[in-house]
């Protein structure tokens, strides 16, 4: 089956304008042709990301091999040393990034004045760092 020149396909969903530019800016490095759907939406009411799910990257559909196989290779680093907890020195560790602050005082005080968090959360111990 022939696809449309204009047919474009998901490779990527990010909670931030910012995190789908770099991913787009990626694919480009590669001379891949990514457009980035919902960012304007996104940049406008950071609180819908959830809601329409997130900013989306996009590439045509004969792309779409060639862009995975890029993003596959970004996220697989091997012989990366896992992140040990600095309290029990578990490697069972998870980055994390919590917004529910910020929601709250934006719906309240009409401004985001809680800021929001992130970093590393161990699984074992839930110790944060």
């Amino acid at each position: 089956m022939h696809s449309e020149p204009d047919e474009f396909v998901t490779v990527g969903a990010y909670g931030t304008p910012f995190e789908a530019e770099l991913v787009a800016s990626q694919l480009e490095a590669v001379e891949l042709h990514p457009v980035l759907l919902d960012a304007e939406m996104v940049r406008i009411d950071w609180l819908m990301s959830n809601a329409i799910g997130g900013v989306k990257v996009q590439v045509p559909r004969d792309e779409l091999e060639a862009a995975q196989r890029l993003l596959q290779s970004e996220t697989d680093v091997e012989g990366a040393a896992p992140i040990a907890c600095p309290k029990c020195g578990s490697t069972e560790t998870a980055n994390y990034h919590e917004r529910r602050g910020a929601a709250l005082s934006w719906l309240v005080l009409g401004i985001p004045a809680i800021p929001t968090r992130s970093g590393t959360r161990c699984a074992l111990c839930g110790h944060t760092f």
